[in-house]
């Protein structure tokens, strides 16, 4: 399936440049090549592709819009008004979801889970020693 697309964008390359070296034109940067030019590398595809020589056909330029889509599917997604709307306001939110009884309950994940959550190693998850802690250096050299 790609060497199709492949062997289309080549087969298009060659007549750019063949209709290049056939039709010079000199006082314009950009000659464009139809006014419409509607060519789609794939098949089935809705882009319109316009494309353009340079005054010294060397390179050639494609423009690819955006692509359209209906307005309807533009909207904005409607969300319930919080002054109308009691149930969901953010103080209730926050306060629900950091309610003492719940986080009371709730155990912290083990060392093994941790170990499995973040692809590392058990030894990474204990505490490190008070030797360790000591020889470390509090105040590092500041950078150049």
């Amino acid at each position: 399936m790609a060497a199709r697309h492949i062997f289309g964008l080549n087969s298009m390359t060659r007549r750019l440049l063949k209709f290049a070296k056939q039709n010079a034109v000199q006082d314009r940067n950009l000659n464009c090549i139809h006014p419409k030019s509607t060519f789609s590398a794939l098949p089935g595809d809705n882009c319109k592709v316009e494309l353009a020589l340079t005054s010294d056909a060397r390179t050639i330029v494609c423009y690819h819009p955006p692509a359209e889509f209906p307005y309807e599917h533009s909207k904005p997604i409607p969300r319930p008004d919080p002054l109308e709307n009691h149930e969901e306001t953010h103080d209730q939110v926050l306060k629900a979801r950091l309610n003492e009884e719940v986080l009371q309950n709730k155990q912290a994940p083990t060392i093994e889970e941790l170990s499995k959550m973040f692809y590392t190693t058990k030894h990474c998850w204990y505490p490190v020693g008070q030797y360790h802690r000591r020889r470390k250096k509090t105040n590092p050299p500041k950078d150049r």
